[in-house]
């Protein structure tokens, strides 16, 4: 597939880079100052350029949480006109699937033995900048989705990131940057998938903070390899 991938020179992009590369043809890019090597400069404005940056791409995967950083201005910007720009040159485009990377810290606020499943509603707090932005950019996504313009896939990824080694004892939401790397994956070719799509991604461990029902039951093939 030729994929797009946004906020490339973030750590989070560069995770999936990593994981992606080797099977997929990546296009990748970043706002002007961030770019370096291959990443494509590119602002995600309402100019013919966005419109060239998603031509002949397949799918698309945006960073919608800790892609970017700067001032909150900027950060709430990207989350929302930016977005919608993408999304609109994406629509245009004919993109097939864009999956957009949030985080389950969404729902860091809650007590750990509520069952948080991919039904409840998130409520940033508003001091708190980057989960807004995640917030914002969900529902700019939820809305092309509903509008039946484009397929969205909101995959909420678990928190810290560890790596290849094992979470901690009280990592209780951890995923692993095979994880990572193995739920995009899998989500880009499975069909069975409605219009607006969450679901939740963290690794297995011992008291694990969030229900992966959903992904075990559309992602099958990677719960599988994780437990052969």
């Amino acid at each position: 597939m030729n994929l797009l991938i946004t906020s490339a020179a973030s750590a989070t992009a560069q995770i999936i880079v990593g994981a992606l590369g080797g099977m997929h043809t990546l296009r990748l890019t970043d706002i002007p100052g961030k770019t370096s090597g291959d990443i494509i400069e590119n602002e995600l404005g309402h100019e013919s350029e966005t419109d060239e940056l998603v031509a002949g791409i397949d799918a698309i995967v945006n960073i919608g949480y800790q892609g970017q950083s700067g001032l909150n201005t900027h950060l709430m910007d990207y989350h929302t006109r930016r977005m919608y720009n993408l999304l609109q040159a994406a629509s245009d485009a004919d993109v097939k699937r864009y999956i957009n990377i949030s985080t389950l810290k969404l729902f860091q606020d809650h007590e750990e033995n509520l069952v948080v499943t991919e039904k409840w509603h998130s409520d940033p707090p508003t001091d708190d900048i980057e989960l807004l932005g995640a917030h914002m950019a969900e529902y700019v996504c939820k809305e092309f989705a509903r509008d039946r313009l484009i397929q969205v896939v909101n995959l909420r990824l678990g928190w810290p990131f560890v790596g290849d080694s094992l979470a901690g004892p009280d990592d209780t939401a951890a995923i692993s940057h095979g994880m990572i790397g193995e739920s995009i994956m899998a989500a880009l070719t499975t069909e069975e998938l409605i219009q607006w799509q969450d679901i939740h991604v963290q690794s297995p461990v011992n008291h694990q903070r969030f229900i992966t029902k959903t992904a075990e039951r559309l992602l099958p093939e990677l719960y599988g390899r994780l437990s052969s």
